[in-house]
């Protein structure tokens, strides 16, 4: 299977995921535990998007933690960081996903809290295809943390060179490290 077939294979096992909010909430339970994320002064996350794990109560807990929440603004083949105060700052883009109108880009950034279709055994993922990620890291220093369901995690995914490996996975079971 190529990239593409295993992009729909995973987005339909991750539609077809069972008992959603109580896994939702036990990986933000399992997140609030981790030392990263205790540590971070600033937490990078994405803003879920149909069947991806519910990040809107997480964004909640970044800011009464009184942590920098940043958000991804998309500009062209690019993702930068924007600090904004919360959900009310964001709009729908164009594909209807939630973002900042505009921002200052911010490359101080502790902890980056990244989506997923499948995440494998090394630390590597499949994304949606469109590199954002993958650019990012290479222009920040960030600490990469997958965040997904346990029904997500596969022996392998099919990796390029250009595919920047996670530092940790989160799932509702738990918290894996991977190796450098």
């Amino acid at each position: 299977m190529d990239k593409k077939e295993l992009r729909k294979k995973y987005t339909k096992i991750r539609s077809e995921i069972k008992n959603k909010k109580e896994k939702d909430e036990k990986i933000r339970e399992n997140l609030k535990n981790l030392e990263i994320y205790k540590n971070a002064k600033s937490v990078f996350v994405f803003i879920s998007y149909r069947t991806e794990v519910d990040t809107l109560k997480i964004i909640e807990m970044i800011k009464e933690d009184g942590k920098k929440l940043l958000v991804p603004l998309v500009k062209g083949k690019g993702m930068i960081a924007v600090e904004v105060e919360g959900i009310e700052d964001l709009e729908p883009n164009k594909m209807g996903i939630l973002e900042p109108k505009e921002g200052k880009e911010e490359i101080d950034v502790d902890l980056t809290i990244t989506p997923g279709l499948a995440f494998d055994k090394e630390g590597y993922r499949l994304g949606y295809g469109g590199g954002f990620y993958d650019r990012f890291f290479e222009k920040v220093d960030t600490i990469k943390m997958g965040i997904g369901y346990s029904d997500q995690k596969v022996d392998k995914v099919i990796h390029e060179d250009y595919d920047k490996k996670l530092d940790y996975l989160l799932t509702d079971e738990g918290f894996e490290k991977f190796d450098k």
